[in-house]
């Protein structure tokens, strides 16, 4: 079953669009330590790593703001998520969560601003009061420990539930990680690749009747310590990348809170078969440290971002004959405080100056609203077809109340805008096993804080600034696609072409006479095309034995502006992930008390650069990321009703290899060994 793709709870032959969904087990088994990471696994998702304590999934070429990340619903990204590859994606607890779901191309009619490459819904774990047996208590927990012997890293989880069955329940959760620091075979020990992470979630639901839910939850991250090495004197030379001005230190901490309110009903009948009201917080926290020598002093840059968001959401589902209407209407804002204090010293250490200026990384004092209402009906077009039809109005603001206007004088800003975005697909039962589906959907981006006001450095060399005349950024996507389940195989594939109009991108407009740096402003001065497919198979052999396999790629270009060049001129999209797939064949005895699994992921030559890759060179190899094939082997082992144990292989033949524009090499060949004691 599948919800969020349509916003109904509906059979994954009906779903009108591509999409996986992985569960708990498919994380825990295989060994992954990040939502990132474990998001890898899927067909046309590529997870870039500017270092191990940051991801960022390539959903059909989109990264970044492109991709929409929702926690039981509620938005992640904020006004401050910037073009290109963000690390808030690691600032989830993978271990927190029941399941989640990726829908592809989904477009901005259920969700709005953001969702270009992809939605992620993360559903996390509850009390499942209402599966218990009716009026009586329980009391469940467990206790997850892993080894990684490839840096030595320990990660601890305990979890409990309690409550009265059919009527509340409590589910508490913590998690503390220690990250040592990654080896690889040929650049060994990687310094400053760990890092340290603690972890809390609490979830309590009541039941409202028969039909009707109370759910009150809050969810923390805290990460301290996370280096980007490969910008500073810690870079390693890998297959020919360099560095040639690196800074002393990029250290990064954040903090993350989110804390919901939810009224859900199913069922009722009526007007409203069906409602979820959720109000909800945010608090986002990074600070950011960066040290260099400029004219033979130590430079420090202190910079402290932090991001309130405010939202309320109210979704609805009604019968209208036979047909399904699903309509809502939700609002989020934004509060954006940014500062940066600059010190400077001698080198003896003394402190010469002590500077605050105008703005952080991004414009002070600013706001982001978003406020959408939207409808869509899935309606039966005789026994064979189902149509989907739906629209979205959306109005965008932002307020800016500080923001340094390139000569270090201090501006405000407003600026608003307004989209609509409709989506129209079918579904087409060819026969009870196979069903086609395909249509057209838009999408949407609304400049944020970000592209308004950010100033801050980005690739190699490169300070981005903002500019405050953008307009959206318009998307259309088209796809083909098919699933069949029958006899032990499920089969789906989908190809499609996404049309980009006035994207935002860099363009040059000067040099930082400090030290050289390329200084580039944003501009709606691209547009372009992505297209690409996936294939998934999964085959049932025999009694005990499973295989899967998958492949995809992607391709694109769009308008961009090389280095010291005001024209535009059409390059490859960057970051594109090559011709990408994976082959597993698992074997479960007949007891289902143990299974293994052998997997081989390959990823082909990534030469499709365009000028910014090839001028980020820390990141990019000459000529393109080279091809790798890597080997896993997974075991787990149910020693009793209580007792589980799981070993991980990473990288068997210790392979010295990383994910294309990433900043950071994959850990050599590493140990998982781990368990699981549940009461």
């Amino acid at each position: 079953m599948v919800v969020t793709a349509s916003g109904l709870r509906e059979d994954e032959l009906d779903t009108p669009y591509t999409f996986q969904r992985l569960d708990n087990r498919d994380i825990t088994d295989r060994g992954y330590r990040t939502l990132p990471e474990a998001l890898a696994q899927v067909p046309g998702v590529m997870v870039q790593k500017t270092t191990h304590g940051h991801g960022s999934p390539y959903i059909r070429g989109f990264t970044g703001r492109y991709n929409l990340l929702l926690i039981d619903g509620v938005r992640l990204p904020s006004a401050i998520f910037r073009n290109g590859s963000v690390q808030y994606w690691n600032t989830v607890d993978a271990f927190m969560l029941d399941h989640l779901e990726v829908v592809k191309s989904q477009g901005s009619v259920l969700f709005g601003s953001d969702a270009v490459g992809g939605t992620v819904n993360l559903v996390s774990k509850s009390s499942a009061f209402r599966e218990r047996e009716s009026g009586r208590a329980f009391w469940h927990g467990a206790a997850l420990y892993r080894f990684d012997s490839n840096g030595g890293s320990h990660t601890g989880r305990l979890e409990s539930e309690v409550g009265e069955g059919g009527r509340w329940g409590l589910h508490l959760g913590v998690t503390y990680r220690d990250f040592g620091d990654v080896r690889d075979r040929v650049l060994h020990e990687m310094e400053h690749t760990g890092y340290d992470e603690f972890d809390y979630d609490g979830r309590f639901d009541l039941a409202l009747g028969d039909d009707a839910t109370l759910t009150i939850a809050h969810q923390r991250v805290q990460q301290d310590g996370v280096w980007r090495t490969h910008n500073t004197v810690f870079f390693e030379s890998w297959q020919g990348t360099s560095q040639p001005n690196p800074d002393l230190t990029r250290i990064y901490d954040q903090d993350r809170d989110l804390t919901y309110l939810k009224v859900s009903a199913a069922d009722r009948g009526g007007v409203v078969d069906a409602f979820r009201l959720t109000f909800s917080y945010q608090n986002q926290r990074e600070d950011f440290e960066r040290s260099r020598l400029r004219s033979g002093n130590t430079e420090l840059s202190l910079d402290r971002t932090t991001v309130a968001t405010a939202g309320v959401a109210l979704a609805m589902e009604s019968a209208l004959g036979d047909a399904r209407l699903v309509y809502g209407l939700d609002y989020y804002r934004d509060d954006v405080d940014s500062r940066r204090n600059v010190q400077t010293f001698d080198p003896s250490g003394n402190l010469l100056s002590s500077t605050l200026a105008v703005q952080g990384p991004y414009g002070d004092d600013a706001f982001l609203d978003l406020a959408g209402a939207y409808a869509q009906l899935r309606q039966p077009l005789g026994d064979a077809v189902e149509l989907t039809m739906g629209a979205r109005y959306t109005y965008a603001a932002a307020s800016i109340g500080r923001l340094d206007d390139g000569n270090g004088n201090p501006v405000s800003a407003d600026k608003h805008w307004d989209n609509l975005s409709g989506n129209l697909r079918a579904n087409v039962r060819v026969t009870e096993e196979l069903h086609l589906y395909g249509g057209v959907s838009q999408a949407f981006r609304a400049p944020n804080v970000d592209d308004l006001s950010s100033l801050k450095p980005s690739r190699t060399g490169v300070v981005s600034r903002g500019s405050l005349d953008l307009d959206p950024e318009r998307f259309v996507t088209w796809e083909l696609g098919g699933r069949f389940l029958a006899g032990g195989t499920t089969v789906q594939a989908a190809a499609y072409y996404t049309d980009v109009t006035d994207l935002i991108t860099e363009k040059p407009v000067g040099v930082d006479p400090g030290d050289n740096s390329l200084i580039t402003a944003t501009t709606n001065g691209a547009d372009g095309y992505l297209w690409g497919g996936e294939v998934q198979v999964t085959r049932r052999l025999w009694r005990r034995w499973q295989a899967a396999a998958f492949a995809a790629y992607v391709d694109g270009e769009a308008d961009t502006f090389p280095s010291n060049s005001a024209v535009a001129v059409r390059e490859p999209i960057s970051r594109l992930m090559p011709l990408t797939g994976w082959l597993s064949l698992r074997w479960t005895d007949a007891d289902e008390r143990l299974w293994i699994e052998g997997r081989v992921v390959a990823a082909g030559h990534a030469g499709r650069l365009n000028s910014g890759d090839r001028a980020d060179t820390s990141r990019f190899p000459p000529g393109g990321t080279p091809s790798y094939v890597v080997a896993f082997v997974s075991a787990g082992l149910r020693v009793d009703d209580h007792t589980e144990l799981g070993l991980t292989i990473e990288n068997v033949t210790d392979s010295s290899y990383r994910v294309h524009g990433s900043g950071v090499n994959q850990p050599g060949c590493n140990a998982i060994v781990g368990g699981r004691f549940s009461w």
